[in-house]
């Protein structure tokens, strides 16, 4: 990180991952609290609440696992089909070396 740009792009970073990460928590607490609230109330509404908080969950995860299991292994433990980028490095490069003589 010797590059000017290298400090703004690794605030960008940290500023998004403590957005994504807050956007979850949130959901988990909106979650729980739907949750505790239908065992007491029976609103459809906060059925939907209830739901939509989940499905943000799960997408978030699922989300995070994709992203990260192209270039790591997730949670360290190495997975098959996981750190793709890293494993097909070269193989990527060639592949995209031809692309770039068959289209210029």
């Amino acid at each position: 990180m010797n590059e000017p740009g290298d400090y703004i792009k690794a605030r960008q970073l940290k500023k998004h991952k403590s957005i994504a990460t807050g956007l979850f928590l949130l959901m988990a607490i909106i979650y729980i609290g739907t949750t505790w609230l239908l065992k007491t109330h029976h609103y459809v509404w906060l059925g939907y609440i209830n739901a939509f908080a989940e499905a943000a969950m799960v997408g978030a995860l699922a989300d995070w696992f994709a992203v990260t299991a192209l270039f790591h292994h997730p949670l360290g433990i190495p997975i098959p089909h996981t750190n793709l980028i890293e494993n097909r490095k070269k193989v990527l490069v060639i592949i995209l070396e031809g692309l770039w003589y068959l289209i210029f």
